[in-house]
């Protein structure tokens, strides 16, 4: 086989290798790429994963490999393993692992076989062996079903259910679609006159404080895990970097918001991304009002899905929440794992094992990672 490919403008320099990696301080290369890729999402776009670097979750790059007129991109971020239990004898380089960013990903193709598919897994896996990559983690996306093409490839497992409206269809089918209950609260929530906005660009980050306020307050009553609490930088560095694909949509009685959402779109999916509520008017179906309005928003700009995503644990309450509002609706989202290097994660394990007093238990991976005690709220 072939293990190197003509340059052009995007894959300036490299002529040694069937694939390149592209660091998130090329944004224009990496954007570019994407482009590239007829069926692509918000989650990413170099704004997106940038996100994750902001956090302090690690570096992100896009890992692109070609060859003949097949193409596969895959955005990662790459995280220093810094523990309390790593002691300088494990290993005299530098320690790494791998995840994809919050949210939905995994490796995108266009144009390939089963036979290139299995020379991108064999390059990455060379890639990550060389980099002293020690494990992976993938959140695949559940609207791409991109985990079919590496089912004998990675260790995939299925993780929960998750929920999307159809927009393609009419008005009156989607709501023919609803639970009677959220019928219910929809009509309610119009007798008492609550109304909906949507904000965009800087008229979304200007609503940037009143949003954060109230998301705080709810993550505080609901107990949150602090992977949840996204901070109002995130908040307003989403809505900036992002501004042509993102949106702030509220409920509001009279000018108090008291239900809201950050939304993303792209390529016609609509994605809820972060939400937050006022528990006073609940009761006025707030929430429901807000959900049923963003789905009319997103069909009348050219959205076919508004995409809810599933719960914090498999069928839990905000599971069956978006669940009502389409029974049909269910996309199935798995996670993928590769260790990369057997012996050096054994070794993690047994350190952490050690340094906690107790044996791993589980399958939050990599094991490494876990607490002993970590809230059942906590996602990876």
């Amino acid at each position: 086989m072939n293990h190197s490919f003509e340059p052009t403008n995007l894959f300036e320099g490299c002529v040694t290798s069937l694939y390149q990696v592209i660091s998130i301080n090329e944004k224009e290369k990496w954007n570019r790429t994407i482009e590239l890729f007829r069926v692509k999402d918000v989650y990413y776009f170099q704004q997106y994963c940038e996100l994750s670097y902001l956090n302090g979750e690690g570096e992100p790059y896009l890992f692109l490999y070609k060859n003949n007129d097949g193409m596969i991109c895959y955005p990662f971020i790459k995280r220093v393993i810094k523990l309390p239990f790593i002691n300088t004898n494990l290993s005299k380089k530098e320690l790494y692992d791998i995840m994809t960013p919050y949210g939905y990903g995994g490796p995108i193709t266009q144009d390939t076989n089963d036979i290139e598919i299995k020379e991108f897994r064999k390059e990455f896996d060379h890639y990550c062996k060389n980099e002293n990559i020690i494990s992976e983690f993938i959140r695949f996306h559940p609207l791409l079903e991109n985990h079919r093409y590496f089912n004998n490839l990675l260790e995939i497992n299925y993780d929960r259910d998750t929920v999307y409206i159809n927009l393609e269809l009419s008005e009156e089918e989607i709501l023919g679609n609803y639970h009677k209950n959220h019928i219910r609260n929809i009509k309610k929530a119009v007798r008492n006159n609550l109304h909906f906005k949507v904000f965009e660009k800087e008229e979304a980050v200007h609503q940037v404080n009143h949003f954060y306020h109230l998301y705080k307050k709810t993550m505080d009553r609901l107990k949150a895990s602090p992977y949840y609490y996204f901070s109002e930088i995130y908040i307003k560095e989403l809505l900036t970097g992002l501004n042509s694909n993102s949106l702030i949509a509220a409920t509001y009685t009279g000018d108090k918001m008291v239900a809201a959402a950050l939304c993303m779109y792209e390529n016609g999916k609509l994605h809820y991304h972060l939400g937050c509520s006022n528990e006073t008017y609940l009761n006025l179906g707030s929430n429901i009002f807000l959900f049923h309005n963003l789905a009319l928003w997103g069909k009348s700009n050219g959205c076919d899905t508004f995409y809810l995503g599933g719960g914090y644990e498999k069928e839990d309450s905000l599971f069956n929440f978006k669940y009502r509002f389409n029974q049909e609706g269910l996309r199935k989202y798995y996670v993928g794992k590769k260790i990369h290097n057997l012996s050096i994660y054994q070794l993690l394990v047994a350190n952490w094992e050690k340094y906690y007093s107790t044996k791993v238990t589980g399958d939050f991976f990599p094991s490494y990672r876990d607490k002993p005690q970590y809230s059942l709220f906590l996602e990876r």
